[in-house]
């Protein structure tokens, strides 16, 4: 018998029972965990296999189309509010006696925060739903396309946030506990006990599945660019910190050899950067997937894998020395010095990071009084690879009249966290000294982990609103997490509104009681830069909306709906840029892509863009630093 020789994930003799595929936006995730998905499922017809998609900006269904799926492969776009109304209606009752057990809050006051504070990221939905596939054991193996990578980071972080949500439902419970143990002697688990040790168990379960590399594994999935590669290598260290094992990476459209410049140079392009970061992922197997002169789709998606190649037999070609050059069609017109913000939007991987920057340089050389922040929101940072530049949650000169910044979301909750603590113990030992309300007080201490996750992105939100209203800076200029990250992001502040003025209701009704004006301040500021955030985002004499793709149908579409809910929430587009255009050559490859890309944006239904001419970028082998940048920034806009 013949071993197998190929990627392990795509051995079906393995006992797998969660494959993970991840990195940055844009790379082809997505393509990979479905291929993957179709040959385990057609490999083994006699065992059920399940397709997860995690990310807020689902794609899995738009790359099945056309493809016949076999009866044994079940597909799920987790769908996060959804899964969080099936959490609530399970457990509402649960949850509202934990409310009622005890505390001077009343039932009323507990409900509206225990409410607000239900697991609610799609992170966090996703890891409960499939803790609870895990359980059913109903699947074979579960393949899971995850969000691009800061969404990623943040899944992984899901044990410690739950475990942080359960200690503060579980001090709710701690005082009956107590009174039930002492004065009947009653020390079984009731009910409620045994929802909060099930939930923790369920947590841990999965936990320890993904710590098993017999049972687990994560498939990072990157293309040869600098700036990816960087983020790619980001993720495999955060991996290795919650021991989630990473047998192997995947190099996707990776430039075959062939006698077109073009190609020379991109692939040129792609070794050096595979080559200065290979030291630094560890011992992983890479395997390369060629690019492909068309998406793959229907046939060609099932017969992805018969692609792959070690790295090892990509072998290595001369420096090339063609540049591909900068171009630029219908560039864009430059907003005016009036406006406040603009913000680079659209899915991981189409270059928002690489945009935001050149622009920042254009607006900071054509209006040279301007004070300006390059302000990142996005979980995986890039603006400090981009630079080349170490940028810190403090902002970091980068050029005369401009300003970088990637802020740490964690940072600004957990000073609020912190100080309410201090004012709480000061609170209890100088006002209350000789009063024993134990049991109240850890209630109150955990107070705030009872906050809607998400609440420390929109801190770190408002920071903008700091920037701009302190007299810091003129404009911000803000490279957004991917669309989907985004758009949840945008929506948030509605959610956070109504938590404060439920803890506000609480510091109001019980003011004689417990009183803690630093807190309350805090958070009066926070509600007030929320509401300016919000008048800000929906200005268009002040905020200026560029959305970001690439000219594959699945990119395209994925825009166009982002551009739909961005205008739900009253945000409009300033203009369009459809970058890294394959430019055209005698080349086959290249020509059957660039004739492919430019059907699809022809064939491309209009978006709104206040009428601007969608701006068009070609690929480029220039340099991409700062003298790149501010060459970018000149052809990009026109005034």
């Amino acid at each position: 018998m013949v071993s197998y020789v190929g990627p392990s994930f795509l051995d079906y003799s393995k006992s797998q029972k969660l494959i993970f595929f991840g990195g940055k936006g844009g790379v082809g995730k997505t393509t990979c965990a479905c291929a993957t998905a179709l040959r385990l499922a057609e490999g083994k017809p006699d065992q059920q296999y399940l397709l997860i998609s995690t990310d807020p900006a689902h794609s899995v269904l738009n790359t099945y189309v056309d493809v016949f799926l076999p009866e044994n492969l079940e597909i799920c776009e987790l769908d996060a509010a959804n899964s969080l109304g099936k959490f609530k209606e399970k457990h509402e009752q649960v949850l509202k006696e934990i409310g009622e057990r005890g505390t001077f809050l009343d039932d009323e006051d507990l409900q509206g925060i225990l409410n607000l504070s239900l697991p609610g990221m799609d992170e966090l939905a996703a890891y409960l739903e499939i803790a609870n596939w895990l359980q059913q054991r109903k699947y074979h193996t579960i393949i899971i396309d995850t969000a691009p990578t800061g969404h990623t980071l943040r899944l992984l972080e899901m044990p410690n946030l739950v475990r942080r949500w359960l200690v503060g439902l579980d001090t709710l419970l701690a005082k009956h506990r107590y009174i039930r143990r002492h004065f009947t002697g009653d020390t079984e688990l009731d009910h409620l006990d045994r929802f909060l040790v099930e939930m923790d168990s369920s947590v841990l379960a999965i936990e320890n599945l993904m710590n098993d590399q017999e049972i687990c594994q994560f498939v990072i999935v990157m293309v040869a660019e600098s700036m990816i590669v960087e983020e790619s290598i980001d993720l495999a260290l955060a991996l290795a910190e919650k021991n989630v094992p990473v047998p192997e990476i995947v190099i996707n459209q990776f430039v075959p050899a062939n006698d077109c410049l073009i190609c020379d140079a991109r692939r040129n392009q792609q070794l050096i950067a595979i080559n200065r970061a290979l030291d630094r992922f560890g011992n992983p197997r890479f395997w390369t997937l060629p690019l492909l002169s068309e998406e793959p789709r229907a046939k060609s998606l099932t017969d992805l894998w018969s692609h792959f190649s070690p790295l090892e037999q990509i072998g290595i070609i001369s420096p090339s020395s063609f540049k591909l050059p900068f171009k630029v069609d219908f560039p864009a017109t430059l907003p005016a010095s009036s406006v406040k913000l603009m913000i680079f939007a659209g899915k991981g991987g189409v270059g928002k990071t690489t945009l935001a920057c050149a622009t920042a340089i254009r607006i900071c050389n054509q209006y040279p009084s301007l004070r300006i922040l390059l302000f990142s929101t996005d979980p995986a940072h890039s603006l400090g690879d981009c630079l080349n530049l170490t940028l810190t949650s403090t902002p970091t000169n980068i050029m005369p009249g401009l300003e970088g910044q990637e802020i740490q979301a964690e940072d600004s909750f957990d000073k609020i966290r912190n100080k309410y603590r201090e004012e709480l113990e000061a609170f209890f030992s100088e006002t209350l000294q000789g009063i024993d309300l134990t049991f109240d007080r850890e209630v109150m201490e955990h107070l705030l982990d009872l906050a809607p996750p998400g609440l420390d992105e929109i801190m770190s939100l408002t920071t903008i609103m700091e920037h701009l209203d302190g007299g810091c800076y003129d404009v911000v200029i803000m490279d957004s997490a991917p669309s989907g990250h985004l758009i949840r992001l945008l929506e948030m502040p509605t959610l956070i509104g109504d938590w404060l003025k439920q803890f506000f209701s609480i510091l109001l009704k019980y003011r004689r009681v417990m009183r803690l004006p630093r807190l309350s301040e805090q958070l009066v500021d926070l509600s007030r830069k929320l509401k300016s955030l919000r008048k800000l985002l929906v200005d268009p004499n002040k905020t200026a909306l560029f959305a970001v793709t690439i000219p594959t149908s699945l990119a395209l579409e994925k825009t166009a709906e982002m551009l739909a809910n961005l205008r739900q929430l009253g945000i409009h587009s300033r203009g369009l840029f459809i970058n890294q255009i394959t430019p055209t050559s005698n080349c086959h490859l290249c020509k059957t892509i660039h004739e492919h890309e430019i059907d699809q944006i022809n064939k491309m239904e209009k978006i709104p863009c206040n009428d601007q001419p969608i701006t068009q970028i070609y690929l480029h082998s220039a340099n991409t630093e700062m003298n790149g940048l501010k060459e970018l920034g000149n052809i990009l806009y026109t005034v």
